[in-house]
């Protein structure tokens, strides 16, 4: 399991806002503050070798895919391209800041 958590925020288009989250290494899980256009505001998140996947308190729905993003690896500001499956969309991740 990576050993660092991240603050980020996710861009999509035709969204005005980015929403932001907060990734726990430690824990296996995410939450955003507030209610954004992600949906749910808290779930799992999934490491594969594509990248980080946010899921959905359940675990059964993606809701962001996070291409390239591992977070043993990953440092302040670096971004990438994000999709989201369950809502619909794509757009970009960009790392705010690394526990």
């Amino acid at each position: 399991m990576p050993n660092q958590s991240v603050s980020m925020q996710l861009t999509k288009k035709g969204e005005k806002e980015p929403e932001l989250v907060f990734v726990n290494a430690a824990t296996g899980k995410w939450k955003s503050p507030g209610e954004g256009w992600l949906g749910p505001q808290n779930g799992g998140w999934t490491l594969l070798p594509d990248g980080l996947h946010l899921m959905d308190p359940t675990g059964k729905d993606e809701l962001a895919f996070c291409w390239g993003l591992y977070l043993d690896k990953c440092f302040t500001l670096e971004e990438g391209a994000s999709a989201y499956r369950f809502s619909g969309g794509d757009g970009k991740w960009q790392i705010l800041g690394v526990f």
